[in-house]
């Protein structure tokens, strides 16, 4: 996928006047406590800030990588994963009651091996490359790790979202505009690419959860 490392103005200017903020794409994350997910919410549909450095993590944050020989498997003094050494694919994971799921997969298409951590950011487009309000929630726990990825790792997170019309949205017919694209922006970086959204429509407001980047392809 073809990484974009600024937004076209005019985008810019409609995102930050819908918006008025920034969604970010974050190498930290949330805690929490108790059996089920406690979210994390981040509602502004624009490409993210960054977050404190990784430097800053505590020497003790666990390091998460596959066995030597298997995608995701290098050594500890890699740097950064950079947009325009990813690319992305999203999947099908199967529906449920009203609920959509799918994988968000990042592999590393450069040369040498490298780092991620955290959670991806995320804004929809119509397939005219048209904003949709896209409300990203992180999930935690389980918090973020560290996930060394060699040349052709992979990481991947777990996305969830809803078709059943929220409070203010028709109750018959689409409940919002069909996405056909979505901007994926990797932890830290502030550049995006792009990726092709075949996962039909989001309906509640554009919320859509997500969890940290977890080591290895994505199931099934």
């Amino acid at each position: 996928m073809r990484a974009r490392r600024s937004l076209r103005p005019a985008y810019a200017l409609t995102l930050a006047a819908a918006a008025g903020g920034v969604l970010c794409a974050c190498g930290g994350g949330g805690g929490g406590s108790g059996a089920s997910p406690t979210p994390t919410r981040t509602t502004a549909p624009l490409p993210p800030a960054t977050s404190p450095p990784t430097s800053s993590q505590p020497s003790s944050a666990p390091t998460a990588s596959t066995p030597p020989g298997t995608p995701g498997a290098a050594g500890g003094g890699s740097g950064r994963c950079r947009t325009d050494g990813l690319k992305v694919r999203i999947s099908t994971a199967g529906p449920a009651a009203g609920q959509r799921f799918a994988f968000l997969t990042l592999t590393n298409t450069s040369g040498s091996a490298c780092r991620v951590r955290g959670y991806v950011g995320m804004l929809l487009l119509t397939a005219s490359d048209h904003p949709i309000p896209t409300n990203l929630e992180r999930l935690s726990p389980p918090g973020p790790q560290t996930i060394v990825l060699r040349p052709g790792g992979s990481a991947y997170a777990r996305l969830q979202w809803t078709i059943v019309p929220g409070a203010r949205e028709p109750a018959h017919g689409a409940c919002a505009p069909t996405p056909g694209l979505a901007w994926i922006t990797p932890p830290d970086e502030r550049a995006h690419l792009v990726v092709a959204w075949n996962q039909g429509v989001v309906c509640g407001g554009g919320h859509v959860s997500t969890t940290p980047l977890r080591p290895g392809p994505a199931p099934g």
